[in-house]
């Protein structure tokens, strides 16, 4: 028995067994020792698939189910069907919009609190991610690897419809509507038609002008937040889309584009 162990003992109230390392209570002397196992870092439960241990049982059944595909717990309203019912737990939110997570310093609600914690580097500005090809730095590991691929090229979502291909999967989803949506909403000053009612929204402005997105440093004001957050770039310096092919940066796509042509010799 080791020191750990040793220091676990029955309390003799009500016949519950207190762990003496973080006072947790336990109905019985067995329980109480495979709590121990945490404490003592001893993994008894091997998968003899993959070699992975573990110190419980149940947590080796359910890495089992990532060897067989097994998913036995299943959502009644969509059908959407989880390893582990701590996974289904969390997927019910969606459909109760219950948020228990939230943030004391904003005071903004979370389904998850992995989605918390990651909502913090908001306010702690903290970006422990970095580009080893241009310097930038981001919150989440998934913004990181979308942002390589301006280097890499890479673009990993096709159209089976065309043949296009896209970078970003929200790009890919908005092009997949052009094949298979009827476009409901259309501008009754200029006849064109659109998928959604915030696009015919936004194409309003052109012909009404309205620009409700400012620069804070220079005033100017645009009709789309994504163009001002291309034109605050000129203010910070900051270039993220970097060309693949010699380095270059650039703040907008579009010149990250037209300045491709020079390596692929592609006229306009």
């Amino acid at each position: 028995m080791n020191f750990s162990q040793k220091r676990a003992q029955k309390t003799g109230i009500r016949s519950h067994f207190t762990c003496q390392q973080c006072g947790k209570h336990f109905p019985d002397k067995a329980t109480l020792k495979k709590h121990m196992r945490v404490h003592s870092g001893e993994k008894t439960y091997t998968c003899k698939l993959c070699g992975c241990s573990f110190n419980r049982k149940g947590s080796l059944t359910r890495h089992m189910r990532i060897h067989t595909g097994e998913k036995p717990y299943t959502c009644q309203l969509c059908g959407n069907t989880f390893t582990e019912k701590g996974n289904l737990k969390k997927h019910m939110r969606i459909h109760t919009g219950e948020k228990p997570y939230t943030c004391k310093l904003c005071g903004n609600n979370f389904p998850a609190k992995g989605t918390l914690k990651k909502h913090m580097k908001v306010h702690t500005r903290e970006k422990p991610y970095t580009c080893q090809v241009c310097g930038n730095a981001f919150t989440e590991k998934g913004n990181l690897k979308r942002h390589m691929r301006i280097h890499t090229g890479e673009q990993p979502y096709t159209c089976p419809q065309c043949g296009k291909s896209f970078t970003h999967k929200n790009t890919f989803n908005a092009h997949m509507k052009i094949h298979t949506e009827e476009k409901l909403y259309t501008c009754k000053l200029c006849g064109n038609s659109f998928i959604e009612k915030g696009n015919l929204k936004w194409h309003m402005r052109i012909h009404i002008s309205e620009k409700p997105y400012a620069c804070p440093q220079c005033g100017k004001s645009f009709a789309q937040q994504t163009s001002l957050n291309r034109h605050i770039g000129i203010h910070t310096g900051e270039k993220p889309f970097t060309c693949p092919q010699c380095g270059n940066g650039f703040t907008h796509p579009s010149s990250l584009n037209r300045h491709m042509r020079i390596h692929t010799r592609e006229k306009h």
